[in-house]
C-alpha cells in the first residue's frame, strides 16, 4: 500500500508560521490529500473552508461555515480540535511520528497477513493507499476511491495508538470487499438485486468488518479471539447492543414487508438514513455515536452466521443475500426471521 502522509508536516508549519495568510490557507487546501477528503465528502470547491482556515484562532463559532449538505455542522464539531492542534504543536508532531510509526511497512504487511484469513480467495491491495490528514470532515477512518483514510485528529481521541492496526484492518477489508461487490454486481447486471437482497447487503459492508477485525462481540454473535478485549476502537458497541431487540424488531417487520411486495424503496432509503445510518439515534444516551446501529446488527446477523456455519457460509450470503435468512434461522442463536418469501 501507498502512504500519503505529506499534507500534515504542512498543514502543521501552516498554523504555526502561516496562520492569518489566505493565500497559504488556500494552497494548503489544494494539496492533493485535501482535495480527496473534498471529492469524499462531495465538495465542488474548498474556497468556503479558505477564510475559516486562515482565521480558525479568531472566528466566532457562529461564523464557522457548514461543510456540505448532510453535514452542515461537521466543521464546527471539529473547531475545537483545529484549536487544541493549534495550542499544543509540538505534541501533534510527535503524534505524526508515532503514526509514521505504526504506519511501518512490516506492520502493513502483518495487517494484510491478518486480512487474507478474512477471505475465501486471494485478496491483493496492489495499488491502494493510506491517505491521512489532519482533516476537516467528520469521519475518522473511510475507504474511498480505492483508499483509506486516517484523521490524526482520531489518534488520541477517537482511538488510541494501540487501536489503530484493529481501524486499519477494518479500512482495508472495506477496500477488499468493495472490489468484491463489483465483481457480484457485474456477474449480476442482468439479474439485479430485488429490494429484498439489497436490504440485507446492506448489513454486510461494517457488520464483516467489525466481526473479523475489531473482535466484535454482540448480543448473539460471539468474539472471535476470546483472549483479546471485545470490540476494540467499537465505543458505541455497549449501547447499541443494548438496542437489539428494537433493531431486530424493525429488520424483520422491513424483511416481511419487502418480501410481501408491500414496502416501496424510498421508504426504506428512509428508514436507512434515519435509523441505520443515524449517529444522533439516541440522544439522551450519547450525543454522538461514533458507529451507528449498520454496525452492531450487522455484526448480529453476520457474526452469528459465521459463528454456527463459517466463512463459507457467509460469502454464500454475501453473493446470494436471500440466502442470509435461512442460515440465520438455522444458526440455532434462539432468533427467527420471519420473511414472507
Amino acid at each position: 500500500m501507498n502512504l500519503r502522509l505529506s499534507s500534515i508536516p504542512l498543514t502543521l508549519d501552516y498554523l504555526e508560521h502561516s496562520l492569518g495568510d489566505e493565500g497559504a490557507a488556500r494552497a494548503l487546501l489544494a494539496h492533493p490529500d485535501y482535495q480527496f477528503e473534498a471529492r469524499r465528502y462531495g465538495l465542488p470547491s474548498v474556497e468556503h473552508l479558505v477564510p475559516y482556515l486562515a482565521r480558525l484562532d479568531t472566528v466566532a463559532p457562529e461564523d464557522i461555515p457548514q461543510l456540505c449538505p448532510g453535514r452542515e455542522e461537521a466543521l464546527r464539531g471539529k473547531h475545537l480540535l483545529w484549536l487544541d492542534c493549534l495550542a499544543h504543536l509540538p505534541l501533534y508532531r510527535t503524534r505524526f511520528a508515532r503514526l509514521e510509526q505504526a504506519l511501518a511497512p512490516e506492520k502493513l504487511s502483518a495487517l494484510e497477513e491478518k486480512l487474507r484469513a478474512c477471505f475465501l480467495q486471494d485478496i491483493s491491495l496492489e495499488g491502494a493507499h493510506i491517505v491521512s490528514t489532519l482533516s476537516f470532515g467528520p469521519s475518522f477512518g473511510y475507504a474511498f476511491e480505492n483508499a483509506l483514510h486516517l484523521d490524526l485528529f482520531g489518534i488520541g481521541n477517537y482511538v488510541s495508538l494501540e487501536g489503530l492496526p484493529f481501524v486499519l484492518l477494518h479500512e482495508m477489508h472495506h477496500l477488499c470487499l468493495a472490489k468484491l461487490e463489483e465483481e457480484l454486481l457485474a456477474a449480476r447486471e442482468d439479474t439485479p438485486m430485488t429490494p429484498l437482497e439489497q436490504y440485507l447487503f446492506t448489513f454486510t459492508g461494517e457488520g464483516l468488518a467489525v466481526k473479523f477485525c475489531n473482535n466484535a462481540e454482540g448480543v448473539i454473535s460471539r468474539r472471535l479471539d476470546p483472549t483479546l478485549k471485545p470490540n476494540i476502537a467499537l465505543p458505541a458497541f455497549p449501547l447499541l447492543n443494548c438496542h437489539f431487540p428494537e433493531h431486530f424488531a424493525l429488520f424483520c417487520d422491513t424483511v416481511a414487508r419487502l418480501g410481501a411486495g408491500t414496502m416501496p424503496w424510498e421508504e426504506v432509503e428512509r428508514q436507512l438514513d434515519a435509523y441505520w445510518w443515524n449517529p444522533r439515534l439516541y440522544p439522551k444516551e450519547s450525543r454522538f455515536l461514533e458507529q451507528t446501529p449498520v454496525y452492531s446488527f450487522g455484526n448480529d446477523l453476520f457474526g452469528t452466521i459465521y459463528d454456527a456455519f463459517g466463512l463459507e457460509a457467509v460469502f454464500d450470503c454475501f453473493r446470494h443475500p436471500l440466502k442470509t435468512i435461512s442460515y440465520f434461522n438455522r444458526s440455532g442463536c434462539g432468533y427467527t426471521i420471519p420473511a414472507a418469501l
